[in-house]
């Protein structure tokens, strides 16, 4: 009886050491069988992942965490993910580490790289390991919304301080600046706008203008060309190129003309000044029309002279027959 329970209590020994080697092994990701097989992935940390944990692909858990390692030089960790099932990769996997549920059980989750554009994912130094990328945890969500609760804090003490009554007063006093600055920018753009309108009319009233000349000027150029077209024309052109032949013609004539008056001139010229010389001469009394200008007595018996010669023509003139015998054979 003694061998039979000393039998029984050893079985049940034996028994509970296989359960538990067995439970181990499940827990750490051992398969039983089935076939296995092992990728490896590099962080810059690991957070809080553990050896066992489960390792999931669109959900669903594929595998568990295997031996969890630091890189020799001391800035990576190597997290081995022993994979139960075959798995298809996605376009350029990468692994995340993040919380599985609020009681602090870790997973590894293969996932693409394009649904984590702003995460920072290390360059593995061999082609067959994946990049992956640890979220934060509470824990460490919980420092930064302490953090951020502390700069509000600051911030809102900051602003408190920053705008007082007096600065509510100076910003009430800006603001009606500001509007009287509107209201004057409002009325000067009013302004600008009734100058532009009339910029803009006189403008439109220069074009009208410029635009009427253009058409006097298009019309004067159809009168042109209309008249240049008319046969008359051609006769005033020849007749205008006759015209300037005679009036060559009649400018070589008067350059000989003028070489005739060049020296008609010249003959003008010694005939007065013969007369200069006549007239001198008189001055001075010399010939016979010189003394008698000169001799007061002699001019009186030439004034004789001729009164005597004039009573005789008159007589010859009323009594032709006493001066003059006529006769006829």
């Amino acid at each position: 009886m003694t061998v039979y329970r000393e039998a029984v209590l050893g079985l049940v020994i034996m028994s509970a050491i296989l359960v538990t080697a067995v439970g181990t092994l499940w827990l750490q990701g051992a398969s039983f069988g089935g076939e296995e097989q092992t990728i490896e992935a590099v962080f810059f940390e690991a957070g809080q992942i553990m050896p066992g944990n489960a390792v999931k692909f669109r959900g669903v858990e594929v595998g568990r965490v295997g031996e969890i390692s630091v890189e020799p030089g001391g800035a990576l960790v190597r997290v081995q993910l022993v994979l139960q099932q075959p798995v298809v990769f996605p376009d350029d996997p990468v692994v995340v580490l993040s919380l599985e549920s609020l009681f602090g059980d870790w997973e590894a989750e293969i996932q693409p790289r394009s649904g984590f554009p702003y995460a920072e994912f290390p360059v593995p130094p061999e082609a067959n390991t994946l990049p992956g990328h640890a979220l934060p945890d509470i824990s460490e969500l919980t420092v930064t919304a302490d953090r951020i609760s502390d700069n509000l804090a600051v911030l809102s003490e900051r602003f408190g301080i920053a705008f007082s009554e007096e600065t509510a007063r100076n910003v009430a006093s800006l603001i009606d600046n500001i509007e009287d600055v509107t209201t004057g920018l409002s009325e000067l753009v009013a302004q600008q706008a009734e100058s532009f309108a009339e910029v803009t009319d006189g403008l439109q009233l220069a074009t009208d203008e410029i635009s009427t000349a253009a058409n006097q000027v298009r019309d004067t150029f159809e009168d042109v060309e209309s008249l240049i077209a008319r046969p008359e024309v051609d006769s005033m052109i020849d007749n205008l190129a006759v015209v300037s032949g005679n009036l060559r013609t009649l400018t070589e004539e008067l350059g000989g003309t003028n070489d005739q008056v060049r020296r008609m001139a010249a003959h003008a010229d010694l005939t007065f000044r013969s007369a200069e010389l006549a007239l001198a001469a008189l001055n001075s009394g010399e010939g016979t029309l010189g003394r008698l200008l000169r001799d007061s007595t002699m001019a009186m018996e030439f004034e004789s002279t001729l009164e005597e010669l004039s009573a005789l023509m008159e007589d010859i003139r009323d009594n032709p027959n006493r001066y003059v015998r006529l006769s006829i054979f």
